[in-house]
């Protein structure tokens, strides 16, 4: 068993900010473990959740841009409701920031990559480290395994290595399933622990589980941009033109451009557009072959430079970032001003 005051002492402070609607209280806080009637909502996915973060944390570290989706991969194959485990994973670094509502450092330190508190003991104790994001995620997720009351082979974090037996025997003396209420007083001696986490999960909901946004899922998490030719300056046919749209779906602009040489006559620009879902456009200039390319890219409010650097990266190595517009037209509008020959060829 595990006895130690929250990560930051702020619990309390939390609970009260973020205090559960009426509502929330017919709300059951669910088992830790999934199973075919405790599954994570359609309208939880890992963009949302990075959405919501963002909404507390305007600064985001940037090797933490892309961790709602470790959540969800370890999550899925621990079976564990990986929703409510990023839900602790934000009260117990207090939304990725590691900091007391004071402005002052926690136990734990970003670099730690513990997203729960694992091994802290209070008194400025740090607890476990671990190499990567995504190797935290997993201590976490495996912390969970053990409390559902499940042994875990070879843990990642040493405190579950040290502690698991205790944990598991202690988990399995309930004869019932546990859930994120059992955590209270256990992972942290606050009594109001899983109201927290519970509290944090309301206001999710509120935000994004509502009739419109569970209606609609184009904006889940962002992997390969959509990637299409607005423009091209050569003049092609309907049928040329599926086809490249076709080639830069797979390969991205960048390589699409390459796959279809220009013909005699055009000129060394082209403006195409992508997009990682709705939201700001991001004007990105890169040379391909001979060629200048305009990327008016589509882009995740609140995550312009994570999303923009990851498709430069992907789709147009050499290119940077030459403008930032409200909307995709406002973006060719300008990609068209720099590029007369694509706006002629229209």
């Amino acid at each position: 068993m595990r006895f130690r005051p929250a990560v930051f002492g702020i619990l309390g402070v939390i609970a009260c900010a973020l205090c559960v609607p009426a509502r929330a209280s017919a709300q059951a806080i669910p088992e830790i473990r999934m199973h075919e009637n405790n599954r994570v909502p359609a309208c939880v996915t890992p963009a949302r959740l990075m959405r919501y973060l963002a909404t507390r944390n305007h600064d985001l570290l940037p090797q933490f841009r892309d961790i709602a989706r470790l959540y969800k991969r370890h999550g899925e194959a621990l079976r564990i409701r990986w929703d409510y485990a990023f839900f602790q994973m934000l009260i117990e670094t207090n939304f990725l920031t590691y900091k007391t509502g004071g402005g002052k450092w926690g136990d734990v330190n970003p670099k730690q990559n513990n997203f729960a508190g694992i091994g802290t003991t209070g008194g400025g104790v740090p607890g476990d480290s671990f190499p990567d994001v995504s190797t935290g995620v997993l201590g976490q997720m495996q912390h969970l395994v053990a409390y559902s009351g499940e042994m875990v082979d070879n843990p990642v974090a040493k405190r579950t290595r040290e502690k698991q037996d205790d944990i598991v025997s202690l988990s399995r003396s309930l004869k019932r399933p546990v859930t994120f209420r059992d955590l209270a007083r256990r992972w942290a001696v606050d009594r109001k622990y899983a109201q927290s986490i519970e509290a944090i999960a309301e206001r999710y909901r509120a935000a994004h589980c509502t009739g419109a946004l569970v209606a609609g899922a184009d904006d889940d998490e962002p992997r390969e941009p959509k990637v299409r030719v607005a423009v091209n300056s050569t003049p092609q046919s309907a049928a040329s033109n599926r086809q490249s749209f076709a080639t830069a779906a797979m390969a991205g602009a960048g390589n699409a451009a390459r796959a279809a040489p220009p013909t005699a006559g055009s000129q060394a620009c082209k403006v195409w557009t992508a997009s990682y879902g709705k939201g700001k456009s991001v004007l990105i200039r890169a040379p391909v072959g001979g060629e200048t390319h305009y990327t008016a890219l589509q882009v995740l409010d609140g995550f312009e430079k994570n999303l923009t650097e990851s498709f430069i990266r992907s789709h147009a190595l050499g290119g940077e970032p030459i403008g930032e517009f409200e909307n995709r037209e406002a973006a060719l509008t300008h990609a068209f001003e720099l590029c007369p020959a694509a706006r002629d060829a229209r």
